[in-house]
């Protein structure tokens, strides 16, 4: 099993966690939005914090997986929400990952609100360029809205944001406060474009 660096943060000490990863030399950002494969509903006693994965959310994590094996990008840091179906998520992709990127597992990723999520962009040191945020809708899908010029690309993604479907977003910005995104190009992949 490829090994990475995973660990579990409260705000105050984030900064010392993730280190420097990345030089600083200047270059195009990316920012990757990854919706959490499809949970279990049918035990109705759980929270939503504790709902597993399905079998179909198994399958389109493996999926996406396989789809980033493939594209090999180079994410130097995971943003994961603390929720069972978004580490369980986190798990399955792992091995498309590559042994240095760091992962850091917090609670205040377990959010709704798009907002929220830039608010925890605008933290990552500007020597990192790209990361991966593994979390919930509708969060997500505001997110990748905001990171998506107007065209048929949007629309899609307004229409409906699947579990496991992925965002890929190019940026100049430099930095990770992104109230102003400089977008360069936009992607967006879902399970069912990898059949």
């Amino acid at each position: 099993m490829v090994a990475h660096h995973i660990v579990s943060v409260t705000e105050r000490d984030r900064s010392a966690s993730i280190g420097l990863i990345a030089d600083s030399a200047k270059h195009m950002r990316h920012l990757y939005l990854l919706r959490h494969a499809k949970s279990l509903w049918s035990d109705l006693t759980l929270e939503d914090f504790e709902r597993p994965l399905s079998p179909r959310g198994l399958r389109d994590a493996n999926k996406i997986a396989s789809y980033l094996k493939r594209t090999k990008p180079h994410i130097e840091l995971v943003l994961c929400s603390s929720a069972k179906r978004t580490t369980q998520t986190l798990e399955l992709i792992r091995t498309a990952l590559k042994t240095e990127t760091k992962v850091l597992i917090e609670d205040s990723l377990y959010t709704f609100d798009p907002s929220k999520l830039l608010h925890q962009l605008r933290k990552v040191p500007n020597q990192i360029h790209s990361v991966l945020i593994i979390g919930h809708n509708p969060g997500i899908q505001g997110l990748a809205l905001q990171m998506t010029l107007p065209g048929q690309l949007r629309q899609r993604i307004a229409l409906k944001y699947p579990t496991a479907a992925l965002t890929i977003v190019e940026l100049e910005n430099n930095s990770w406060d992104l109230s102003e995104p400089a977008i360069s190009k936009t992607s967006f992949v879902a399970p069912t474009d990898l059949e």
